[in-house]
């Protein structure tokens, strides 16, 4: 299978783990050459990634937000992507997931694909100005909670643990991100 296969089969997959189906767990590659190919999914996310970066929501009011360099969103996005996945490690022990350990990480990366592909849709609308930035961010912000939902059910489910144990992989996940995008300023 080539990486446009694989891709495809994964986004798929990562679909139907959006609806709910854990028939999408079946459509992934959970041999340890997929586990590091899911890495590759950094290719389609980088793009989006940086979009988003460089689209602000400023609301009335507010200052300013100051947009990251390329070379510093660039770190942040490898340092998240490497970050988690090596936190994970020890977590997963800990816990004793380290079973599922594969398996979630590479439904992660691969639902990562959607996680941000979601985000772009209202920056562009905003960027090109066919909705406002309150309205941009009250979308982003339902899709901010729909993304931490779907991050919770990959979590539930590729580890089939409980919604607590899932709930706190997924705070921890979000600690790191903001950790890692405070400490790059």
């Amino acid at each position: 299978m080539n990486w446009f296969e694989e891709a495809s089969r994964s986004l798929y997959a990562s679909g139907l783990l959006l609806i709910r189906d854990t028939d999408g767990y079946r459509h992934f590659s959970q041999t340890e050459a997929g586990f590091w190919r899911s890495f590759s999914a950094i290719l389609i996310i980088a793009p989006l990634y940086l979009y988003a970066g460089t689209v602000q929501i400023q609301l009335p009011d507010e200052p300013a937000p100051v947009s990251p360099s390329l070379a510093a969103a660039l770190i942040g996005l490898a340092l998240q992507w490497i970050g988690w996945p090596l936190a994970m490690v020890p977590i997963a022990r800990w816990l004793g997931l380290a079973h599922a350990y594969a398996r979630y990480i590479i439904a992660y990366n691969w639902s990562s694909v959607l996680v941000v592909a979601v985000m772009v849709p209202p920056l562009l609308l905003l960027d090109v100005g066919l909705i406002g930035p309150g309205f941009a961010a009250l979308v982003a912000f339902v899709l901010t909670l729909a993304a931490l939902y779907y991050r919770w059910y990959v979590a539930l489910t590729a580890f089939e643990t409980t919604g607590i144990v899932a709930a706190s992989l997924v705070v921890a996940d979000v600690v790191l991100s903001l950790l890692i995008n405070t400490l790059l300023g």
